[in-house]
C-alpha cells in the first residue's frame, strides 16, 4: 500500500469563501451524507486512458549538409510503465553541421502599457470583477479493497492546521482523471475546486492488515488502528469523521463537497475509472509482448553568418514635471 507524506500535498494555497455543512453528531463521531439535491459537475472532460493523439511534425526547411558525424551509443532510457524493465539498446546518433537556413527572428516583444492608462484600469476593473477563486482540496486517501477510503483533507495547504480525517464508503479511486469541479453550496454560489490527490489501494483479503507495519516506518497522520469501516448511511455516498474539528466548516465542506460531486457525477467517473485501467492492462500487456526500443537521434546545427536583429528594452515612461525636458 502506497502512503503519501503531507509535505507532498502542500504545493499553492489559495482564497476561499466558506460555505454552510451538513452534519450530525454521533458517538462523537460526525457523520455526513451527500445532500439529496445537489448542483455539482467535473468542470472538464474526465480521462478515460484514450491516449492523445501524436503531435504533428513540424515542417522544417530545406537544409543543406556541410559534414556528418555518426556513432553508435549504449543508452538506458526510463521505463515506460511502472513495474516494467528500463528501455535499452544501442542507437545511431547522426550530428549534421548545415549551413545558415537564415530563419526568421522571434516577433519582439510587445511593449508594456502604462498602468495609469484609463482603458488599461478599466480592463483590470472587469477582470477583478468577473474573476472567481479557486480553492484547492489536497487529499491523501487509503483504499481498502476498492469498497472504502480512509480520508486525509488538508483546505489550502495551510499544513496540519484544518486537517480533518475520517472515513467514507466510495471508492476514492474513481476521483483520478480530472483536475477541477464546481459545487453549488446551500448559500446559491457556485464554488469552483481544484483537486490535488495522493491515493494509495490495500487489498486486506490478499495481504491481510498491513498497517501494524507500515506505523513503524510511516510519517504523518497516523492510520486506524483497524480498516474497519464504521456504520455509514447504506444508500448514497456518506463519510464519518473520526479526527479533526467538525466545527470548521472550509474543512467539513471540502469533504461534503466531494461527496456531493459523486452523487451528480459518480456513474461517469466510475465508468471513466474502469476503462484507464483496461486501457493500463492492455498497454502493459502490449509492451511486455513487444519491448519498446530506443530510438536514433538526429542533431542539426549551424553558425549564424547574418547578426540578430537587435532588440530595443522595453522601459516605462518617465514622468517629468515642468513640461519636457
Amino acid at each position: 500500500m502506497k502512503t503519501f507524506p503531507f509535505a507532498l500535498l502542500m504545493a499553492v494555497a489559495v482564497m476561499y469563501s466558506g460555505s454552510e455543512v451538513r452534519c450530525a453528531e454521533l458517538s462523537g463521531t460526525a457523520v455526513g451524507a451527500a445532500q439529496e439535491t445537489v448542483e455539482a459537475a467535473i468542470s472538464g472532460t474526465i480521462s478515460d486512458g484514450t491516449p492523445c493523439p501524436p503531435t504533428p511534425p513540424k515542417p522544417l526547411p530545406p537544409f543543406k549538409v556541410k559534414s556528418t558525424v555518426v556513432r553508435l551509443l549504449d543508452v538506458v532510457e526510463p521505463p515506460p510503465m511502472t513495474g516494467l524493465p528500463p528501455v535499452t539498446g544501442t542507437i545511431t546518433q547522426t550530428v549534421h553541421l548545415v549551413e545558415d537556413p537564415r530563419l526568421a527572428d522571434p516577433p519582439p516583444p510587445l511593449p508594456a502599457l502604462p498602468v495609469t492608462d484609463p482603458a488599461v484600469i478599466a480592463r483590470m476593473k472587469e477582470l477583478r470583477g468577473k474573476y472567481q477563486a479557486t480553492q484547492v482540496v489536497f487529499v491523501s486517501a487509503t483504499v481498502y479493497d476498492h469498497a472504502r477510503t480512509y480520508l486525509r483533507c488538508y483546505p489550502s495547504g495551510n499544513g496540519a492546521k484544518g486537517e480533518i480525517c475520517g472515513w467514507s464508503n466510495l471508492d476514492f479511486n474513481h476521483f483520478s482523471g480530472f483536475a477541477t469541479y464546481q459545487v453549488k453550496g446551500t448559500d446559491g454560489e457556485v464554488r469552483q475546486y481544484a483537486l490535488l490527490m495522493g491515493v494509495g489501494n490495500s487489498d486486506t483479503v490478499r495481504t491481510g492488515n498491513p498497517l501494524a507495519k507500515q506505523k513503524e516506518t510511516r510519517t504523518g497522520p497516523e492510520l486506524p488502528e483497524s480498516p474497519e469501516l464504521p456504520d455509514l448511511a447504506s444508500a448514497g455516498p456518506s463519510f464519518v469523521i473520526t479526527e479533526g474539528e467538525t466545527t470548521d466548516k472550509e474543512s467539513m465542506a471540502l469533504i461534503q463537497g466531494l461527496h456531493d460531486l459523486y452523487r451528480v457525477e459518480g456513474t461517469r467517473m466510475a465508468a471513466a475509472c474502469k476503462a484507464r485501467q483496461r486501457a493500463d492492462e492492455q498497454r502493459r500487456a502490449f509492451l511486455l509482448a513487444h519491448p519498446p526500443k530506443p530510438k536514433d537521434v538526429t542533431v542539426l546545427f549551424w553558425a549564424r553568418d547574418h547578426p540578430a536583429r537587435p532588440t530595443a528594452p522595453v522601459t516605462a515612461p518617465v514622468a517629468t514635471e515642468g513640461g519636457a525636458q
